[in-house]
């Protein structure tokens, strides 16, 4: 009965091209979101510049 037990690594095909190009565009749409999120987040002062051109 114990050497009935099967303790070998499953084997795990390859992922093919179709899989690889999905993981790394969902890698890139969560960096996208990310920087999205860190720009509402993180204001960024406005230069002294443009304020005074939108006066004049």
């Amino acid at each position: 009965m114990a050497s009935d037990l099967d303790f070998s690594p499953p084997e795990v095909p390859e992922p093919t091209f179709l899989e690889d190009l999905l993981r790394y565009g969902l890698f890139l749409g969560a960096i996208f979101q990310l920087i999205c999120v860190l720009a509402i987040i993180v204001p960024i002062p406005k230069s002294y510049e443009a304020e005074f051109h939108l006066k004049a």
